[in-house]
């Protein structure tokens, strides 16, 4: 396999371990210095992350789109579209979420670890259509 190919495999085992709940997989592919910036500017460590995916959301469906990956050494940057569909655990309200990410992957020697991921909305639940005419 390429980087290039490595890398859109990791993120495909990320996201089939956001649906399926599988926390252990999930953290071992994320840097203990994570930096998560979710689609309402809240920022959350590792632990926080894996806090709100252990108790605040259900992962329905993740679909990334087109992505486009640059790799600078042991450092790759990776840009494209993303859709999810979450429930919210506390009340069942199911949010769809239409979003541009960027990550930043870093190689070790256990494999590629996502570091930093910023979630940039272009749609949830039409609120951001309403807004900025999308």
């Amino acid at each position: 396999m390429t980087t290039i190919s490595d890398l859109r495999a990791q993120e495909f085992r990320r996201c089939t371990a956001l649906m399926a709940g599988d926390e252990p997989t999930l953290a071992a592919m994320l840097s203990d210095d994570l930096v998560h910036i979710h689609l309402n500017g809240k920022v959350d460590d590792k632990p926080g992350y894996l806090a709100g995916f252990r108790g605040l959301y259900t992962f329905h469906a993740i679909t990334r789109g087109d992505l486009t990956i640059r790799q600078f050494g042991d450092a790759a940057v990776m840009t494209g579209p993303l859709i999810q569909r979450i429930e919210v655990r506390a009340t069942g309200q199911m949010i769809d979420v239409t979003a541009i990410t960027t990550q930043v992957w870093n190689r070790t020697a256990q494999g590629w670890v996502l570091n930093t991921c910023h979630n940039a909305p272009v749609r949830c639940n039409g609120v951001l259509s309403e807004m900025y005419g999308y």
